[in-house]
């Protein structure tokens, strides 16, 4: 069995790459949570077959501290960097992956890294048990399915099926036991289960980061919202918790959104937490549509919390896109793109229906989101991208529809490297909404917080 050293200080990533590298790779996994940690390991064993490390931790470069360490003594163990700018191979040895929560890329370069093929998982001939690291399993209130420890080549149940489990894993970890064993035909009931405890954990994270710092505060919402992300098609169950996601988040974003009260202070926070583009951009929006509803007569603070919570999905189908092709930015660039395939394109197209038949299955869905995510591009049915703007859009869907054409002009006037200009935004905003109910709306945008 192949060996992997993760260097890593998130607690819900922490448990993401352990996870998913044991059950997919079959390789052993050693976490610590610093690069000083990583290189004292590292010279102690040198027993490991590839190190992934993240970009930063605590705000210091722990994959360059890494790598130079490889260069001083000579380590030829391959380093995967997580974060960085664009997937990509630096060198023979020292590769990169771009977005955190983007498992499944990950596992592809370690696979490839470790010589591991899709074929080769399908037919690996595993014995009765599975191994899986302490990490996974001691989040876990109940056993999801029969646990089991080793003694003396022996399997011995620790816990059955729904029993309480936190005790009895404290004392099998007394006993220096850093792994458990499952039957391997429960080794996917782990993996779901550990997800779904990873939702109620960021959950209960963001109703808990009252009077955190906004840099906390955006650092949590990012986890849940990449989380989201990157588990969108995996089970059903899953996904049915991801409204407890979007439900903390959104009054999270709220505060978030008085706290900066300068556009540009909320974007040096979201880039100096290193958010990706859709999170950047659901964010912004927030910002611009919160000022929106302040300015007009009939806005609410309800508003602003249901405004939110569609922003956490109305995108979250081309999420998969922005993470395969992170050239792209804007959605009219993945239209235009040679790129995408003829069954992308329809996600591109479609986007909107699809979150808005997502998010109709949740049971506390606030009423008519599922309505403002369908019409976010001016297209009743939710498919296509609308040139000109329908009157009877409700208000909401007014504000959402400016606010996020304000937010692309905004953001493709930053990517120049220019500096942006409301004299110059207003004008095209004008000319794109020209009717009296969406010029109302765009008119408050005139004294925004820039």
């Amino acid at each position: 069995m192949s060996r992997t050293l993760v260097v890593c200080d998130n607690e819900f990533l922490s448990v993401l790459y352990v996870m998913n590298l044991e059950v997919y790779l079959a390789t052993s996994v050693e976490l610590v949570t610093t690069a000083e940690a990583a290189i004292a390991i590292h010279k102690k064993k040198k027993n490991f077959d590839l190190i992934i490390s993240l970009d930063t931790i605590n705000k210091q470069d722990a994959f360059d501290e890494i790598n130079t360490y490889r260069g001083s003594y000579g380590v030829k163990t391959p380093l995967i960097k997580v974060g960085a700018d664009a997937d990509l191979d630096i060198d023979a040895k020292t590769f990169a992956v771009s977005s955190r929560y983007n498992i499944q890329s990950l596992l592809k370069k370690s696979a490839s890294i470790l010589n591991v093929t899709a074929k080769q998982m399908a037919e690996l001939q595993m014995g009765d048990y599975y191994p899986i690291s302490m990490t996974t399993v001691e989040g876990l209130l109940k056993a999801p399915c029969n646990l089991y420890y080793d003694q003396t080549g022996q399997k011995k149940i620790i816990v059955r099926t729904d029993d309480p489990m936190e005790a009895e894993i404290k004392k099998i970890k007394s006993l220096g036991i850093d792994q458990v064993f499952v039957k391997s035909s429960d080794r996917l009931v782990i993996v779901n289960n550990a997800s779904i405890r990873l939702i109620e954990k960021i959950t209960l994270a963001l109703k808990n980061s009252a009077g955190e710092t906004t840099d906390k505060k955006v650092e949590v919402l990012n986890d849940g919202y990449e989380f989201a992300m990157a588990n969108l098609f995996t089970s059903d169950e899953v996904k049915q918790e991801m409204a407890e996601i979007a439900s903390a988040s959104s009054k999270v974003m709220t505060e978030v959104v008085k706290e900066n009260n300068q556009l540009k202070a909320l974007i040096s926070t979201l880039m100096n937490n290193k958010s990706g583009y859709v999170f950047i951009h659901s964010m912004i929006t927030s910002y611009v549509a919160n000022h929106i509803i302040k300015n007009v007569t009939w806005g609410g603070e309800g508003q602003s919390d249901k405004i939110n919570f569609v922003l956490f999905f109305h995108d979250i189908y081309l999420a998969p896109l922005y993470l395969k092709y992170p050239e792209l930015k804007y959605e009219k660039s993945l239209l235009d793109s040679p790129l995408l395939n003829a069954k992308e394109i329809d996600i591109v197209m479609n986007h909107a229906r699809l979150a808005a038949e997502l998010v109709v299955t949740y049971k506390r869905c606030p009423m008519g989101a599922d309505i403002l995510i369908k019409h976010h591009h001016g297209m009743k049915k939710g498919s296509g991208f609308a040139t000109k703007y329908p009157e009877d859009l409700s208000p909401l869907s007014k504000v959402l529809l400016i606010a996020e054409a304000f937010v692309e002009e905004f953001m493709a006037v930053t990517d120049q490297g220019k500096k942006p200009e409301m004299k110059l935004i207003i004008p095209k905003l004008i000319e794109e909404f020209s009717s009296p109910s969406y010029m109302k709306v765009v008119q408050t945008l005139v004294n925004l917080p820039l």
